[in-house]
């Protein structure tokens, strides 16, 4: 009886060895899978939905230009009028926001520039399109003057309208406005540089305007 107990006990003993030793089998269904299956990956948001989550967004000038005569952004700079006030930026499209002192009788112009990546909406004439429906003339619709140049090998769109502006929601009307853009084919996406305001205004610092559109100049390479 003795020996039959040492036998029996060493089996036991043996049998609970080989079950410690042996791994247990996979859980069966999907979950057996979920180490094979890699991590999951973010799409990166590209066009107007990386504007919308700003995101690609470049930060926004919030303190003035330590220099006055000129304005630096995205790696590139150009000359500015000294005259010009700048002011903080109104929303996160705008880089950079400037205050056009007016002649006497007139009202200031305001010129800002902004910034967005390459998307399927953002095209040369899609924009011309809409600055001209912001528009409204006598009684035809005003027609833009569009001319084309090349500032430091990027393409540049001069875009001109004149007439009663009736802001981005038609909103509110302001007799005599004139709008003067310049759209920047960059390495960094498009760049729009635009002035609006009275004519008066407007004509008075076209010629700086111009000086700052031609002296657009990259501050590094890309």
């Amino acid at each position: 009886m003795t020996s039959l107990a040492i036998l029996l006990s060493g089996a036991a003993m043996c049998a609970i060895a080989c079950e410690k030793s042996t791994p247990p089998p996979p859980p069966p269904g999907p979950a057996a899978t979920t180490t094979q299956t890699s991590p999951q990956q973010t799409t990166p948001k590209r066009g107007l939905l990386a504007v919308d989550s700003g995101k690609s967004m470049p930060k926004s000038t919030v303190s003035p230009p330590e220099d006055p005569g000129l304005a630096i952004f995205l790696g590139y700079e150009a000359p500015t009028d000294i005259t010009w006030r700048w002011e903080p930026p109104r929303n996160s499209m705008r880089l950079m926001n400037w205050v056009i002192p007016s002649p006497p009788g007139a009202e200031p112009a305001e010129l800002t520039i902004a910034h967005f990546p390459e998307a399927a909406g953002n095209t040369r004439d899609a924009n011309i399109r809409r600055w001209t429906s912001q528009f409204r003339g006598d009684d035809l619709a005003p027609q833009p003057k569009v001319t084309s140049l090349t500032i430091s090998d990027m393409p540049v769109t001069m875009v001109e309208l004149q007439g009663e502006y009736l802001g981005m929601g038609g909103g509110w009307h302001k007799a005599d406005y004139i709008m003067l853009v310049a759209m920047v084919e960059s390495p960094k996406g498009s760049i729009f540089m635009k002035m609006l305001g009275s004519s008066q205004t407007v004509d008075a610092a076209r010629p700086a305007f111009m000086a700052m559109i031609k002296g657009l100049r990259p501050t590094k390479i890309w």
